[in-house]
């Protein structure tokens, strides 16, 4: 995907201007440290490469939800993604089981932009959740702002509710969304 504006000038600053790649660096890896810290140890079996799927015996392309897991929910998602923390952490601190949500690796289907995972996420986007939940009008949702919504209505009868009662965390969530996002591209090049 092109980004356009001030996201490219933000990538390029911060990948040509070695103490802002420090600094996204730093920041990354507290975001990711205060996240997994809220991982319950039970979690563990559903991070990526600790399944206790045995999927190795069917090609990645032809794996449908179904394979994959028996949860209601399946939230692809690797701990490195910071969009993903958001939803993560929503999952944790509100104790979701893993037959409702289920947290499994893009790679399990053969990647980002394998065939499989394209079908669930067009721009080939990570996170994106997996509805198979009976009576659904929906399949699939990408954008990690979107399912985490979704799950805080989903969920809504657990808590903490995370709907605060002042505007301050939409504030935050939007400076995460318009300047960290942009510039955590170039870890990855």
């Amino acid at each position: 995907a092109e980004l356009h504006g001030h996201h490219q000038h933000l990538i390029h600053a911060s990948s040509s201007d070695p103490i802002m790649l420090k600094f996204s660096i730093l920041i990354l890896f507290a975001a990711y440290t205060i996240v997994e810290s809220f991982a319950p140890q039970s979690s563990l079996a559903a991070i990526p490469g600790k399944t206790s799927h045995n999927l190795s015996k069917t090609p990645p392309t032809m794996m449908s939800n179904d394979s994959l897991s028996n949860s209601q929910h399946i939230l692809f998602d690797m701990p490195v993604s910071n969009n993903g923390a958001r939803c993560r952490i929503i999952l944790y601190k509100k104790e979701i089981p893993t037959d409702q949500v289920e947290i499994i690796s893009p790679t399990v289907i053969g990647g980002l932009k394998s065939d499989a995972y394209l079908q669930r996420s067009p721009q080939g986007l990570m996170p994106c959740l997996s509805i198979q939940k009976p009576g659904s009008d929906m399949n699939h949702l990408a954008e990690s702002d979107t399912i985490a919504r979704y799950l805080l209505s989903e969920y809504s009868d657990l808590s903490p509710s995370f709907q605060p009662e002042n505007p301050r965390s939409n504030q935050i969530c939007r400076w995460h969304d318009v300047y960290l996002t942009p510039i955590q591209g170039c870890l990855y090049k």
